[in-house]
């Protein structure tokens, strides 16, 4: 079997006719039937079945094709590796999370100024059920989520169903965060119902299934609920109110410079999970990428202690 064979059959089955599809190969019409003749015989099944209206694929056929298209695929990948070196493309959609926006930054600060084009996103995104989204609709070729550690079987299983490979890279805890004035800033320990009565902010999905049953419930009982994604504007709202939030560790130095506390919630144990579809696992872009973010996640464990 040969390459030219499987692309001869691949054209085949787009135009419907040896004639066209050796037309379109630069070939001669009697030399691409010869060709297709020799590729069935090795086979030892019909591809085609000859037809008054055309070239039809068999059963047996439409399996060949399957794979005949895999293995186009992967030609034109072989073809772009050296060309990849200057086309850069990634797109990631990421949880809040400093060491992924970092990764981000440092893999567009390496390219930036040698690749021939450059096109990266990074988007925010708020549930694991997003990230699976934009996987599958190929709007993403990353996603950094959070799962919920007792229920990561569950979550592991779904992903291998979306064909997605799933790595756990990191595990952390929810925490509550509030100014150093906050009424319950002097407990040691953390009752979740004394804090009812307050301002609660949290990010985008934290009462979808993705916490604790007790912080659901928190988040069912509050009077003021705040989705606000972390930044300047949630660290305003923390030092002029009562509020708190719920969310995973800040970074020591930021708690001292905004003069809050933090403190764990019980029972809360996430694992931080990269999602990606299956084939791109050995993408070396991707896995630049990834690199990256490993070491921004080391880096940020540090900054969190």
């Amino acid at each position: 079997m040969k390459t030219e064979q499987i692309l001869l059959a691949l054209e085949i089955s787009r135009c419907g006719s040896v004639s066209k599809a050796a037309s379109n190969l630069f070939m001669a019409q009697p030399n691409a039937s010869n060709s297709l003749a020799l590729l069935e015989q090795e086979l030892g099944y019909q591809i085609f079945e000859r037809t008054y209206n055309g070239m039809k694929v068999t059963k047996q056929g439409e399996a060949f094709l399957q794979y005949a298209y895999a293995i186009e695929r992967n030609m034109q990948k072989m073809y772009r590796i050296r060309e990849q070196e200057t086309r850069v493309r990634l797109s990631v959609v990421t949880y809040a999370y400093p060491f992924a926006e970092r990764a981000f930054t440092r893999f567009c600060v390496n390219y930036i100024d040698t690749a021939h084009s450059l096109k990266c996103r990074l988007r925010r995104i708020g549930m694991v059920s997003q990230g699976v989204e934009y996987l599958q609709r190929d709007e993403a070729d990353v996603a950094m989520v959070t799962c919920r550690q007792e229920l990561y079987g569950q979550f592991e299983a779904d992903f291998k169903k979306e064909g997605l490979y799933s790595e756990v890279l990191a595990h952390t805890t929810l925490n509550v965060v509030m100014p150093e004035t906050h009424p319950l800033a002097g407990r040691e320990t953390v009752d979740l119902q004394e804090y009812a009565k307050y301002p609660c902010i949290s990010n985008e999905g934290l009462d979808k299934n993705y916490a604790p049953p007790e912080v659901e419930e928190l988040l069912r009982q509050v009077d003021l609920h705040i989705v606000m994604e972390p930044g300047r504007a949630r660290y305003e709202l923390l030092e002029d109110s009562d509020s708190f939030v719920i969310c995973t560790p800040y970074q020591v130095e930021e708690l001292r410079r905004h003069h809050l506390v933090e403190k764990k919630i019980p029972n809360a144990n996430r694992n931080l999970v990269l999602l990606m579809k299956e084939e791109n696992q050995h993408d070396q872009q991707i896995q630049r990428y990834v690199s990256l973010l490993k070491d921004e996640i080391r880096v940020w464990e540090q900054e969190i202690r």
